[in-house]
């Protein structure tokens, strides 16, 4: 999947499409194939036409003590049906930090790291997409690296949350190693966002938990200006609000080159 980070702010259309009228009423004999069908649909539910600009601040917590507050700016360009997405701190010790991922047809979705003091984009290794990105309670697969064909999928009975009727679906990775070897997610049935992720370890512990609400419609599509995620086991708390959100402005291209990442943005907040 392109991105889970982005799959909890880029996510989606307000209309019920004609994929999602493929999906019937839970049926234990389909469990597997809906499943996938249903990660298959969100996936693809949510792209903007050519690109999306959301303004967001963000708040870390340590237990319910305010660690740090930084604004982000978040990007994505649609090219040949490929999403390429950018993540750029914009203040705080963060400042000018920026992360590129661009999706692929290959094995794994290719991603960057620039650090402004060093000068230069690293890649990210693919034994490193479940590694924290920096001190927040996301992974690098959250914000883009995740692959679907890297998990199997089961449908659970059908659900209501927070008053949404839902599709739950159990993802399961099928690498031995992944430290984060399941993740539980429920996805409304009319916008496929994703309203909760329950992500359990290796040893089959719940360890995080990720929570979308405030949702909204942005030109043609709809996002969650609200997202918090937390990793149950250090106390710890990411908290995304969105400020706005801008669809099909036309962004710079050059801003999706991983040897462009240090350069300056016109967006600004």
């Amino acid at each position: 999947m392109k991105r889970s980070l982005i799959l909890l702010l880029l996510m989606l259309t307000y209309c019920v499409s004609a994929q999602a009228a493929d999906i019937g009423p839970y049926d234990p004999a389909t469990a597997d194939k809906d499943g996938r069908r249903i990660f298959d649909i969100a996936d693809d539910f949510n792209e903007p036409e050519r690109d999306l600009v959301i303004y967001t601040r963000m708040t870390l917590k340590s237990g319910e003590a305010v660690s740090d507050t930084r604004k982000v700016i978040i990007k994505e360009r649609i090219d040949n049906d490929l999403s390429r997405i950018v993540f750029r701190f914009t203040d705080s010790l963060k400042r000018g930090l920026t992360f590129l991922t661009i999706e692929t047809h290959g094995e794994n979705n290719d991603q960057y790291l620039y650090v402004p003091a060093i000068g230069r984009p690293r890649q990210i290794a693919s034994q490193d997409r479940q590694n924290n990105f920096e001190d927040t309670d996301f992974t690098n697969e959250d914000l883009g690296g995740i692959k679907l064909d890297d998990y199997t999928y089961k449908r659970g009975s059908d659900t209501t949350l927070a008053g949404r009727a839902c599709y739950k679906v159990t993802a399961t990775a099928k690498a031995d190693g992944a430290r984060f070897p399941k993740r539980i997610a429920w996805f409304d049935q009319e916008t496929f966002i994703p309203l909760q992720m329950k992500i359990y370890n290796r040893d089959n512990k719940l360890q995080r938990v990720v929570v979308a609400g405030d949702v909204r419609p942005v030109g043609a599509i709809h996002l969650p200006f609200k997202t918090v995620a937390k990793d149950l086991l250090e106390n710890h708390t990411t908290i995304l609000d969105v400020v706005r959100a801008e669809v099909d402005s036309g962004v710079e291209p050059l801003d999706f080159d991983k040897e462009k990442l240090g350069a300056a943005w016109k967006e600004t907040f």
